[in-house]
């Protein structure tokens, strides 16, 4: 899906890149930042929906699906079943992520983010699609969701400050506000890979870590506004 035929704003939440010379850009305002998301740079893979690009990266002792590897199994079962129910076809790349442990491990957060799969879609306030949660943060600041259209056309990720999930799964007390949703990727893989690399291009910086080999074109075409 791009994002003209998307229902809600685009907007990249993510950590700031002050320290990589995207100061600009991607300036310190907390823990999350929301961006602007037309100054996104292209990603520097192509995308086939079989996540060769992440196959190759190395694996984390701390990765996003530690924390939750169990539930998130049991949830994956219930929601094939749930999305059978109402005729809903899940995106073959997405079904395939969550079924692969051994990418998981490859994916590390700066803030501690976890896979946290919703067992069931849920009418998406917005739209006329449904939203299926995959990933949090570490302190509830930030979710993002598998946005699927009501026939299973089409689909992207969103996020939000809200959590969205199952009535049992509820635990705000105040209720979401619809329109702080965001379009934030084309695709469940094009997600991932912008997470994967900004994140890795923070622990370079950070930790001194390699450096993806495409972490120094991605920085650069930032940051000459190169999109």
């Amino acid at each position: 899906m791009q994002p003209a035929e998307s229902p809600f704003p685009p907007g990249w939440w993510g950590t700031s890149l002050e320290n990589v010379g995207l100061g600009k850009k991607r300036p310190n305002v907390g823990t999350y930042g929301r961006y602007n998301f037309d100054h996104l740079p292209p990603l520097p893979f192509d995308l086939h929906g079989d996540f060769a690009w992440l196959a190759v990266a190395p694996t984390h002792q701390q990765n996003i699906g530690n924390q939750q590897a169990d539930d998130n199994r049991q949830a994956l079962a219930q929601l094939h079943a749930a999305a059978a129910r109402i005729g809903l076809q899940l995106p073959p790349a997405f079904t395939h992520f969550m079924e692969t442990p051994t990418l998981h491990a490859r994916i590390r957060s700066n803030t501690d983010c976890f896979l946290d799969l919703c067992p069931a879609p849920v009418p998406a306030p917005i739209g006329g699609g449904y939203l299926i949660r995959f990933l949090a943060d570490s302190q509830g600041c930030v979710f993002w969701y598998l946005y699927l259209t009501a026939d299973s056309s089409d689909h992207a990720v969103v996020s939000s400050n809200d959590f969205y999930g199952t009535e049992a799964e509820q635990w705000q007390d105040e209720p979401p506000e619809p329109h702080e949703i965001v379009f934030a990727a084309e695709s469940f893989e094009a997600f991932m890979c912008r997470f994967w690399l900004e994140n890795e291009i923070w622990f370079a910086e950070w930790q001194q870590t390699p450096l993806p080999d495409v972490g120094s074109e991605y920085i650069e075409r930032y940051r000459s506004g190169e999109a």
